[in-house]
């Protein structure tokens, strides 16, 4: 076992699920259907846990601390293993809900507001708990780092996905430059045109 895994603040909600995506989308006919993907916001909420956060970080128990942003839980986890070298296995059984039946999709990719992941120092833990409850937030341990490298997530005694993390946080770096082609163009255009390529919507040289 490494170190504790936290999740903190508001509980995780179907609110905001796909919502990065959503972000990117257009609102037509199916505008309504789309409702589910807007997150629900509670800024007294976000006041108490900036206020908790401030605290817990001046106790030193805090090791690693990251946003539930985009893609919510999923992104929090791997970006903070990866920038540690780490692995992360997480158990949604202890993840805090505000609805019922949630599956692990749902409580993986929901972008509810208010909510932190913390790594701490597990001689810290009942401090930092205490520091939470004293300001009226959910604190629940969701998982420990590894040695591994990978993302391990479990549900209902299940294992619901096993990846290199790695593989998810490191971004990919474009090749394109003079005299090369993008990744994703399989034209037999000779590399003096400049015609468009019909595979990759874009010039190719």
């Amino acid at each position: 076992m490494g170190n504790p895994i936290v999740y903190l603040g508001s509980k995780t909600g179907r609110d905001g699920i796909h919502g990065a995506t959503m972000a990117s989308a257009a609102f037509e006919a199916d505008a309504e259907e789309k409702r589910p993907t807007v997150q629900v916001g509670d800024p007294f909420a976000e006041k108490l846990l900036l206020e908790a956060s401030l605290e817990l970080m001046a106790s030193g128990a805090v090791i690693a601390i990251q946003d539930m942003g985009a893609a919510g839980l999923t992104s929090s986890a791997v970006e903070m293993g990866a920038k540690g070298n780490l692995g992360v296995e997480l158990d949604l059984d202890r993840v805090p809900c505000r609805e019922d039946g949630m599956t692990a999709y749902e409580m993986l990719l929901s972008e509810s507001q208010e909510r932190m992941l913390m790594v701490l120092h597990p001689e810290k833990e009942a401090a930092a708990e205490a520091i939470f409850r004293k300001w009226g937030l959910d604190f629940a341990i969701v998982g420990h780092t590894t040695d591994n490298l990978r993302f391990v997530v479990k549900h209902g005694g299940e294992v619901k996905a096993d990846l290199r993390s790695s593989n998810w946080a490191t971004p990919r770096r474009s090749t394109i430059g003079p005299g090369r082609r993008p990744r994703s163009c399989r034209c037999s255009q000779p590399k003096p045109s400049r015609r468009r390529c019909p595979t990759a919507r874009r010039s190719c040289n």
